[in-house]
């Protein structure tokens, strides 16, 4: 599953009970890769290091380029001054995936697991780090994705996909993975912004451990963040997307 939502599935109970477990096993949505690939030629479109269609709408001035995908992900030591705990884990992916199926409403399954679930075949580059205080143990969950197309049309199309109109009617949803239930709350949806919140259900209730998330799209440009903790994690989730989105601006 999802390294995000696996910290959430094992992270309440590492929280609670301090359990040891294999997370990178558990990195099944999103796989294993490391930096260094993560370009996917566009099949409708110009490769990665093109960084615009030839009929894209978005002009080369507004399009951001793949070679700045790594730079818009906010750096572990800052994340772990935003969450105000030491995050020393770090894991990467460059390949969008999935494996681990998710019971629920069709039309809200996005939402358990941002820009991952079914991304198309016209993105270019794709970029998910996840930080935690260890691999095994942790009290803390920060996920950050980046999904570049070839256009904003592009863009647009898997945006209005994962966070349509009526998406607000997944509040109150329960999604199943493997044997965790989380249960959907949805503050906001707009034509470039969704912000929702996933609680962990535990014997009919709340467990306590809960994700705030956050998507946006930005001309050619897709990010999420995801701040799982026991407490509010908004104002970190907050704090982190905000320097995603500056870092998209042009210098």
């Amino acid at each position: 599953m999802d390294p995000a939502v696996k910290g959430i599935a094992v992270t309440s109970r590492s929280v609670y009970r301090k359990t040891a477990v294999a997370v990178c096993a558990a990195v099944v949505l999103t796989g294993c890769s490391i930096f260094g690939g993560g370009q996917h030629p566009a099949t409708s479109g110009p490769s990665a290091t093109s960084g615009a269609s030839k009929t894209s709408t978005t002009s080369a001035v507004d399009a951001i380029s793949p070679d700045r995908a790594s730079s818009i992900i906010v750096s572990k030591k800052d994340v772990s001054e935003l969450v105000g705990s030491t995050l020393e884990y770090e894991g990467k992916s460059s390949n969008p995936r999935s494996s681990s199926p998710i019971d629920g409403k069709q039309s809200c399954q996005a939402l358990m697991v941002p820009l991952t679930v079914d991304v198309g075949d016209k993105w270019t580059t794709y970029r998910d780090v996840w930080y935690r205080e260890g691999k095994d143990t942790f009290t803390h969950s920060v996920t950050q994705r980046v999904l570049l197309y070839s256009s904003k049309d592009d863009a647009r199309e898997n945006y209005s996909k994962e966070f349509p109109a009526d998406v607000r009617s997944c509040s109150g949803e329960e999604l199943k993975v493997d044997t965790a239930t989380w249960r959907v709350s949805v503050r906001e949806a707009s034509d470039d912004r969704a912000q929702w919140v996933l609680d962990e259900i535990a014997d009919g209730r709340p467990s306590g451990w809960r994700c705030m998330l956050e998507a946006r799209i930005i001309e050619n440009l897709l990010l999420s963040a995801t701040v799982c903790q026991v407490a509010n994690g908004g104002p970190a989730l907050r704090a982190i997307v905000d320097r995603m989105v500056a870092a998209t601006q042009p210098k």
